[in-house]
């Protein structure tokens, strides 16, 4: 028996000369791990990155703070002035936020006092001024606040360096900067270097009071930050009001990163599923690879290397080939996460938060994960390959026959397998959890278990109308009886097809649903004919509010009959912040939000009363909230207060929650006359578009730019707001169906070199060229089929596990399951269209292949 090195190294030498003369196994083995990597790779860089430019813009901004205080609907600067003078040794700083847009894009905009901003470090120690020449620059330790202290000119604003050199900003010159339709002309005064660039991307700074003026905060500020030891914090909270209220810096931070992981969970499912479609990709092409070599394993086995060599080898071919595939995917993952990142951010931007990602942040655990993913779903995919190779006796290597036959007894037992983590997957379904995770890995045991049922189906379809396909000629009758013969090829490769196009079906079956819905609740919700708001900077953030006269100027034009009010507050509860919307409602049309469960058989009339409101869907169901139960509401004017919860209501305008509360409800808690919309029921809605023109021309008198949008414009923009929302989700699943189609192509490429005797007897018995390249693609075709075919019962189950589990746990967001028109036949379309592609290059190769060539006896 030869030393177990030098049998390896024998083995190693017999692959590589295998490769050497089949490059195309070797091509499609790496393109398919290549693929299913860097579509993984690609996701994990993008939500790393996203997550990474949110902790360091909120490092940025709150430096070295440890608490922050908050009213309920902002502080007056008299707040911050009393607790100075009262607590003169305690280092705090009053911070206003918000949002302007310059040039086309959107900066957050950071209001700070440059004299208490000292101790704070928000930027880095290495915070420099580096703008223009007659600028004076220090360069000893005090550059920081020197440079701070540039914003006491007037109307002066700073940005860091990165961003005014990768956004071309004037510094040293004016900038006009739009602040809630308003133009405004500001002085760019000097730009600064931090020590993590990423921190301040997006960011401008300006003097507190500058920035008060160009957002009409008046005398609020937003909060007030401070740098507290334990002592000194239990102090500030004994002196304070309960209208006021003292919290860690980190638990803000904490409440964002919740909004969007449902978010990055969801897209590192779809990016899973591509590797599992890769997985069987694999399985094809290192099982043809073994069975090319089942007479050379044969003969090895003779000269005395054992079956367990035989499949150790197999096992670390697998192994080097992914590790090499697994690193160019770790490459493409680099390079798809670039464009993967615009759109991830713009989601978030559009549904969460204003984002700014520049850097793309490429962890070395992001290799290992990527190689870890790769590597393993390879060396898995390739053992039954391997475990085939190794107990497959040398006097039985030579017949293909046997191998179909082994493969056709064990097929009832693999669809059992199959069957049982289908069970699996229906019954974590169905376990009352919150979790997502539980129930990703119920969608994935749906999808394994149904890929392991379909060669078995693929057998008894083929098996059950073969008399009938054999009356349709000679052509349909080999077609379908190869796919039958050749179980062990045809069935994954179908298996891997149905995947990716169930994904497709799925996906698009979930976004029709969901779309439909928000559709018909958009219709429920704009009640009013015209809406007049102020222009908003970032579609997260609500605009200004309106002029006082606004409501009376609209209630006079002639034409309309009603007018009603609202306003959005960000408040503090005792399940986190939460958006809360205060409406006054058109009269007898309150019922502009579809209740969904309800205390009393009157939750309208409830909802006007003294300490009620209502709550949005994924509000109660992530805080296990209902109708009938208590919520603290942080008030002005005494601080928690409790509120009955008097409905439910169904909402997608948020997904993290929303409250909605009654204007004179509202008028009792807080000091805050003020709305930032109204909403205008006409006498006749014919005259919408005269009465839309105007409106804009009597509200032009307002000082301030007002926004006037019929509903069905409105209706519109929301709309596309959600499609470019799913953008990344179809991305992602187009990519997968990539995955399917080299997955194909490798199976028929393998299958029909497989059979290269079997169709030389047919050209030699007189076939012709044609006639061959119709059989082979003739059965590409039925393959489509049959994988469209059997897409759709796993498509739906997908659909109603994202739509009735995922979704709920992800967003908190219900909805009804609807078919979206042409779906159905897309999808045959779309498999069968794949089929043909990747059966056109073997079909060619095959009719032009030599008769004598395929007919020898290697």
């Amino acid at each position: 028996m030869q030393p177990g090195s030098v049998v390896f190294r024998i083995l190693a030498k017999s692959s590589w000369r295998f490769y050497r003369q089949h490059p195309a196994q070797l091509i499609l083995s790496i393109l398919g791990i290549v693929l299913g990597v860097g579509i993984v790779t690609a996701v994990l860089i993008t939500n790393n990155s996203s997550q990474r430019a949110f902790a360091l813009s909120t490092e940025s901004l709150y430096g070295r703070t440890t608490h922050q205080l908050s009213g309920a609907n902002g502080l007056d600067q008299s707040t911050y002035v009393t607790l100075r003078k009262r607590f003169d040794t305690v280092q705090m700083a009053p911070i206003i936020t918000g949002h302007v847009t310059a040039q086309g894009r959107v900066y957050t905009l950071l209001g700070l006092d440059p004299f208490a901003e000292a101790d704070f470090n928000r930027f880095g120690v290495s915070m420099a001024a580096t703008a223009t020449a007659n600028q004076a620059r220090s360069q000893s330790q005090g550059q920081s606040q020197a440079t701070l202290q540039l914003l006491l000119q007037s109307n002066a604003l700073i940005v860091g360096s990165n961003t005014a050199q990768s956004d071309s900003l004037p510094v040293g010159n004016t900038l006009q900067v739009d602040v809630g339709g308003e133009q405004h002309l500001a002085n760019l005064v000097t730009s600064f270097d931090s020590d993590n660039p990423a921190s301040t991307a997006g960011l401008m700074i300006g003097d507190i009071a500058y920035v008060q003026r160009l957002l009409e905060r008046a005398n609020k500020i937003d909060r007030i930050d401070l740098i507290l030891s334990d002592d000194e914090a239990q102090a500030i909270r004994a002196a304070i009001p309960d209208t006021l209220q003292l919290t860690a810096a980190a638990s803000r931070m904490q409440t964002m990163q919740a909004m969007t992981r449902g978010f990055h969970i969801n897209l590192t499912a779809m990016s899973l599923l591509a590797l599992v479609v890769g997985a069987f990709l694999i399985h094809n092409t290192m099982t043809f690879a073994v069975v090319q070599r089942r007479e050379l394993f044969a003969v090895k086995r003779i000269t005395g290397i054992t079956a367990r060599t035989v499949l150790y080898s197999i096992l670390i071919e697998a192994a080097v080939i992914s590790t090499f595939a697994s690193l160019i995917g770790v490459a493409l993952g680099y390079l798809l996460s670039t464009a993967l990142i615009q759109l991830t951010t713009r989601t978030i931007n559009d549904l969460y938060f204003v984002l700014h990602v520049q850097e793309i942040w490429f962890s070395p655990w992001l290799v290992v994960a990527g190689l870890v993913l790769g590597i393993g779903s390879s060396v898995v995919a390739a053992t039954l390959a391997a475990v085939d190779a190794a107990s497959t006796s040398p006097v039985q290597a030579r017949q293909r026959s046997l191998i179909e036959e082994r493969t056709q007894r064990v097929l009832p037992s693999v669809a059992a397998v199959g069957l049982v983590l289908m069970l699996a997957g229906i019954a974590l379904a169905m376990l009352p959890s919150q979790s997502l995770v539980v129930g990703f890995m119920a969608l994935m045991f749906i999808i394994l278990g149904y890929g392991l049922v379909i060669p078995w189906a693929i057998h008894a379809i083929t098996h059950v109308l073969k008399n009938a396909l054999d009356k349709l000629g000679v052509v349909v009758s080999l077609a379908v009886g190869g796919i039958s013969r050749n179980i062990s090829r045809t069935g994954l490769a179908i298996a891997a097809l149905s995947i990716a196009v169930s994904a497709t079906f799925g996906v698009d079956v979930m976004i029709g649903s969901f779309r439909s819905t928000v559709d018909q609740w958009l219709k429920t919700t704009l009640q009013s004919d015209i809406y007049i708001t102020t222009p908003s900077t970032v579609s997260t953030q609500s605009g200004q509010y309106l002029p006082g006269n606004s409501r009376a100027l609209a209630e006079s034009t002639p034409g309309v009959r009603s007018v009603s009010t609202g306003r959005t507050i960000d408040t503090r509860t005792s399940v986190g912040q939460i958006d809360m919307l205060v409406v006054s409602p058109h009269a007898h049309t309150d019922e502009g939000f579809e209740i969904i469960e309800q205390a009393t058989s009157t939750p309208w009339d409830q909802w006007q009363e003294p300490s009620s409101l209502m709550i949005s869907e994924p509000l109660a169901t992530k805080h296990a909230l209902q109708a009938g139960d208590s919520l603290d509401v942080f008030t002005e004017f005494d601080g928690f207060k409790s509120f009955t919860i008097a409905a439910v209501f169904r909402d997608y305008g948020s997904s993290h929650g929303k409250l909605l509360m009654e204007r004179s409800v509202f008028d009792e808690h807080w000091n805050e006359p003020a709305y930032g919309s109204l909403g205008i029921i006409l006498d006749t809605p014919e005259t919408q578009e005269q009465l839309v023109d105007e409106l804009r021309a009597r509200l032009s008198t307002a000082q301030q730019p007002l926004v006037v949008q019929s509903n069905v414009a409105i209706h519109a923009q929301s709309l596309a707001v959600f499609d470019r929302t799913f953008e990344v989700t179809r991305v992602l699943r187009w990519l997968t169906v990539g995955v399917a189609f080299v997955g194909i192509f490798s199976a028929l490429l393998a299958l029909h070199l497989e059979r290269a005797r079997e169709f030389a007897i047919l050209r030699a018995s007189g076939a012709t060229r044609s006639r061959i390249m119709q059989v082979v693609l003739t059965q590409t075709v039925i393959m489509g089929l049959m994988a469209g075919a059997l897409a759709l019962p796993l498509g739906w189950m997908m659909s109603e596990l994202l739509i009735k589990v995922i979704n709920v746990r992800s967003f908190g967001w219900s909805m009804s399951s609807m078919m979206p028109v042409g779906s159905i036949p897309e999808t045959f379309v779309l498999a069968v269209v794949s089929a043909t592609l990747a059966g056109l290059y073997p079909a060619y190769r095959l009719s032009r292949a030599s008769i004598a060539a395929q007919l020898r006896d290697d």
